[in-house]
């Protein structure tokens, strides 16, 4: 919350002195230069309204965009350090129905101007952006892409996820799914013309060559993630030596976050 006589602080990390984004005929903005967050400013301050808590330092901020961190701690119960899927779940669910009625309800309004002092939207739900993310083999850019959101609270929304994904979450992506059966050489062979289309069976064995499994990413998120070329180059190497290499990228990036 800000005031005449208080700095500009982000609304995600409560960091003071964000940079000013203004450009001609667009809305002015700001971009926090501690945790990357782009956001607009709020409105006047209300007289007596208390200042927003900083997150600073709460493990919770890690899967959570700032408000919704000060409504959990200000309506939950017990709350984990790092939730699993389940809590987390109905954290953003809660959160969203909350968000959805502030145009109709003034409890509903109220309690999101406790946590908040920018306009928040509607956004898509924690099971949509973990899909997005979960077909994209969880590549951020492609996520917001699928899930046809290009705003900052959207593009927030799925770092977030994607970071719970990477560590707290990381049991519940593909990549710790139970090794599927090797597919037949002959089925691999057949895919290195990369079809236009794939029939189910050839999804299978696509699936079980690149990544081990049975059900993972979208051929189309695999697409354009890696390009046909790169996947012709994996399927090879599964060919001659059995390694998976776009397994390990996917990996290696989420090890990285």
């Amino acid at each position: 919350m800000t005031t005449v006589d208080e700095p500009m602080t982000c609304v995600q990390c409560g960091h003071p002195h964000p940079a000013l984004i203004a450009r001609r005929l667009r809305p002015v903005r700001y971009s926090c230069r501690s945790c990357g967050a782009v956001f607009r400013p709020g409105p006047p301050p209300t007289p007596g309204r208390p200042r927003l808590a900083p997150v600073d330092g709460d493990p919770l901020a890690a899967y959570l965009p700032a408000p919704m961190v000060r409504w959990v701690r200000q309506s939950a119960g017990e709350i984990p350090a790092a939730p699993d899927r389940a809590t987390l779940a109905r954290w953003y669910k809660g959160f969203d129905a909350l968000v959805a009625g502030a145009a109709a309800s003034a409890e509903s309004r109220a309690a999101v101007e406790r946590v908040s002092d920018v306009p928040l939207d509607v956004l898509p739900a924690f099971s949509q952006v973990c899909a997005a993310l979960h077909a994209t083999c969880y590549d951020p850019a492609l996520a917001l892409a699928r899930l046809g959101r290009d705003e900052p609270f959207v593009a927030e929304r799925v770092g977030h996820l994607r970071h719970w994904l990477a560590t707290a979450g990381r049991s519940t992506t593909w990549l710790e799914a139970a090794e599927a059966p090797p597919p037949a050489r002959e089925a691999v062979e057949d895919l290195l013309t990369l079809p236009e289309s794939f029939t189910t069976d050839q999804v299978r064995a696509l699936f079980r060559a690149l990544f081990g499994v049975d059900k993972g990413p979208s051929v189309p998120g695999v697409r354009a993630r890696f390009g046909d070329e790169r996947i012709r180059q994996a399927l090879l190497a599964y060919l001659e030596t059995g390694e998976r290499p776009l397994r390990r990228t996917v990996a290696d990036d989420l090890d990285a976050t």
